[in-house]
């Protein structure tokens, strides 16, 4: 089975469009989302509705938790729940209804995928797991691969001969050793943070243990007008030049 795995979208429709049509030439068996389709973009509405079209199977995440409850909004800094706020008023009762439905995980085969940390943490960050907890985390599960979002950041993480590695994802293809685990970071889609604009996904073959991480690029200056014409923060801009 090959499988997209999208994560960290932020409102960025044009980010996701671009993504989107290189997903339908792929003839893929199906597509995750990591969660936080929304915040700090522009167009959190389109971009909900459009992974729905996409018939994404798809995990709650920070954003989409800080819409529906106000203790998750106070895990964010000042900025992002003030961004919250106004995005919240930028959806429909329809798209709220639909968070509501979302889990914290999902396990298809050897994969599991949840926003933050396994098994089910929305808010954690893979960047503040100390080695050992990730050493625990490897020893105490039978699950193979972690496929995780929320720090934007692209990353894979093994462990091997009793030490624990972690390295950035490239573009481009890469076989992974089957008799491993990992942690796998898919980056963000609208919102990079790598210092390279490019909308990112991955695609997961579970039959050949490929893993491919592709590099799109979209209209970013569009995006960028959009936020500006939102009045939102500068930094959301800043972050797609």
């Amino acid at each position: 089975m090959r499988l997209a795995i999208l994560s960290d979208i932020h409102g960025n429709l044009e980010a996701f469009q671009s993504v989107t049509v290189d997903i339908e030439r792929q003839r893929l068996d199906g597509v995750v989302c990591l969660g936080d389709m929304i915040g700090y973009g522009p167009d959190p509405e389109e971009v909900v509705r459009g992974v729905q079209e996409l018939q994404c199977k798809t995990v709650l995440g920070n954003h989409e938790a800080a819409v529906l409850a106000e203790k998750a909004r106070n895990w964010m800094n000042f900025q992002a729940r003030e961004n919250s706020i106004r995005t919240e008023l930028l959806l429909s009762q329809g798209s709220l209804t639909y968070f509501m439905s979302l889990p914290r995980f999902l396990h298809s085969g050897e994969a599991w995928f949840v926003h933050g940390y396994p098994p089910d943490s929305v808010f954690a960050y893979l960047f503040n797991q100390p080695d050992r907890k990730i050493e625990d985390l490897f020893v105490a599960s039978g699950v193979s691969l972690y496929f995780v979002g929320h720090t934007h950041d692209l990353q894979l993480i093994w462990q091997e001969q009793g030490e624990v590695y972690r390295r950035p994802l490239a573009e481009g293809r890469m076989v992974l050793t089957k008799d491993r685990k990992y942690i796998i970071n898919a980056g963000s889609v609208g919102q990079p943070r790598d210092g390279d604009n490019r909308a990112k996904y991955l695609i997961w073959d579970s039959e050949t243990w490929t893993l491919e991480t592709l590099f799109i690029p979209y209209d970013f200056k569009s995006t960028i007008r959009k936020i500006h014409a939102r009045g939102f923060p500068e930094v959301y801009a800043e972050r797609l030049r």
